[in-house]
């Protein structure tokens, strides 16, 4: 298969596996309450962590093995896990089951960085960006329809939006058996013979981002911006209800205004901007927009607000592909797996710590909240700029990061 229809089967699979993600997620809250569950809001919180942090734990596993064994195999086990995840969430009779079900969804989410990795197998550097672009809007497309059907499921039954979620996954897994084809030549995998232990023991995915210090920064960045915009997504319902009297339909409508403006962001604006100001000033320039926006959302109209807002999509448009894509170009051919992964992990460290950190400060300063967030972000933004001398993008005199050796 040639690349091109490589990528567009990658980016489907993606998609569908974020649409059913969508469908589960938002309803979440709604179906941890039903009878059968009784959960507290306490217990909420933690069904909702529960899918991080195990995806926090095992991302750089997946990533690392599929290294070793290929894209193929590990995309496929991870997206029947994710549909065996959500069956057992559909058929759950107890709150002990739901956390379980949630735990292993997470530790099988091993899709995105795998994908990730995938799209850097076929992309020339010049590329880079613009394919992590791509699977970062077939995540936001997944995000914004998966709420609206799993909305609509709801009428039938709070059982059926996880069920069909399945169903769609099991379905995504099949279609990649058929029709993805391996994306790392056996030439260049890292022979698992040369590695001491068992994997999922090793903590050589960690290890080896000390290789790669360029990736191992992006990372870094991604992770404190990641904290900070989660923190700012779980309170802005709160805000503009207070402050702006938004009920549900309302706060949905203006996730999605973001949601698009992300979407576009990714899949058309970044193959524009990238190559002409590289992923360094892209990913610096996505975080001041964002900060920029978060200076401006004030509760004085509709107009100010929508703003703000698009200010703020744009930015965190540009930062996920742009850092994504540093990730990559500074991480060799052979490590690709284990360093997205990585980068997935810190995502999903950032979506534990963020909604932590954004409730406490709503609780303690309201309104001063998204001055803080903000002035949290320019200091990620001065991290990066003081230390983006140790990147290397398309076109830089910087050393390459030193490859690897075998541990």
């Amino acid at each position: 298969m040639k690349p091109k229809a490589t990528t567009s089967v990658i980016f489907v699979a993606v998609f569908l596996d974020l649409l059913g993600f969508g469908m589960v997620l938002p309803l979440m809250p709604l179906y941890a309450t039903d009878p059968r569950f009784a959960a507290s809001p306490t217990e909420i919180g933690w069904l909702m962590a529960s899918f991080s942090i195990t995806q926090f734990l095992c991302a750089p596993y997946w990533g690392w093995l599929s290294d070793r064994h290929g894209r193929r195999p590990t995309l496929i086990i991870g997206l029947l896990g994710s549909a065996l995840s959500y069956l057992a969430y559909g058929l759950a009779n107890s709150l002990w089951m739901l956390f379980m079900a949630r735990a292993a969804a997470g530790a099988m989410g091993a899709n995105i960085a795998v994908a990730q990795a995938a799209m850097a197998d076929l992309s020339p550097p010049d590329q880079r960006s613009k394919a992590m672009g791509l699977i970062g809007a077939a995540f936001g497309l997944g995000f914004i329809l998966g709420p609206t059907f799993g909305g609509w499921l709801s009428g039938f039954g709070l059982a059926t939006a996880p069920l069909i979620a399945a169903l769609i996954t099991g379905l995504n897994a099949l279609a990649a058996l058929y029709y993805l084809p391996e994306t790392l030549p056996i030439s260049q995998r890292t022979p698992t013979s040369s590695l001491p232990g068992h994997p999922l023991l090793s903590r050589t995915p960690w290890q080896l981002a000390h290789r790669f210090p360029g990736a191992w920064l992006a990372c870094l960045v991604m992770g404190g911006f990641v904290t900070l915009f989660a923190a700012f997504e779980v309170t802005l319902p709160l805000w503009g209800q207070g402050q702006l009297h938004w009920d549900m339909a309302t706060t949905g409508s203006v996730f999605a205004f973001v949601g698009v403006i992300a979407v576009i962001t990714q899949g058309g604006l970044v193959r524009r901007v990238m190559p002409r100001i590289g992923e360094k000033k892209a990913a610096l320039t996505g975080l001041v927009l964002v900060a920029m926006g978060l200076f401006l959302l004030h509760p004085d109209g509709w107009g100010l607000v929508l703003t703000a807002l698009a200010i703020v999509s744009v930015g965190s448009g540009l930062i996920h592909p742009s850092l994504a894509g540093l990730t990559s170009l500074n991480t060799d051919p052979a490590s690709q797996g284990a360093m997205m992964g990585l980068f997935q992990s810190m995502s999903a460290l950032g979506r534990c710590l963020g909604p932590l950190l954004g409730g406490y400060l709503y609780d303690v300063i309201q309104g001063q909240l998204f001055l803080i967030i903000a002035v949290g972000l320019m200091a990620v933004a001065l991290l990066f700029g003081r230390n983006r001398h140790r990147l290397q993008e398309l076109g830089s005199t910087t050393a390459p990061n030193p490859a690897p050796t075998a541990p």
